[in-house]
């Protein structure tokens, strides 16, 4: 009999840490919560599919070899309700003058980030990227009913060399 797999995940929260390389540095991690996630958006980790290439001679019109090249996971969803902190954290900038009468001046360089992620599900659960690599952006909807969103992309990476993991559920 064969084992079915149904993963129907809602998320609860998502949290990083520096990059993990060890399965026994993973029990010692420090996480950090980031914002809440768009409920309207989904937060997918998807497997993209991987460059195909075939190799054909003259003589033959069937391939004569055939070979895949993964491209990995992606990790992509949408922040919101980030404090200035928190942004300046995940799209640099800093904030200037005094609380509550600052304003917040965001870089004009793009923060790449290089984390661990934790995304722990309402069931209990949890997926974790050991080692990601990736960006937040601006998305503000400024006007009646708009949401200001900063959408995320992550890219997994191989944990290290020698511990060949780029998620864990």
């Amino acid at each position: 009999m064969a084992e079915n797999i149904l993963l129907k995940a809602r998320v609860a929260s998502i949290s990083f840490a520096p990059p993990i390389v060890s399965a026994a540095a993973l029990a010692a991690a420090v996480w950090v919560a980031q914002p809440l996630t768009l409920r309207d958006d989904e937060v997918s980790l998807v497997d993209e599919d991987p460059e195909e290439s075939e190799v054909f001679s003259h003589e033959n019109d069937a391939a004569e070899d055939y070979d895949i090249v993964g491209k990995g996971l992606t990790l992509k969803g949408s922040f919101i309700k980030a404090s200035y902190d928190e942004l300046i954290t995940l799209l640099g900038g800093t904030k200037e003058g005094v609380d509550p009468d600052f304003t917040f001046h965001r870089s004009a360089k793009k923060i790449v980030m290089n984390k661990a992620i934790k995304i722990t599900l309402k069931s209990g659960g949890e997926i974790i990227i050991p080692n990601a690599k990736g960006f937040v952006n601006l998305n503000l909807s400024v006007g009646f009913g708009g949401v200001s969103k900063f959408p995320f992309k992550f890219k997994a990476l191989v944990a290290a060399s020698d511990w060949d993991v780029d998620v864990i559920w």
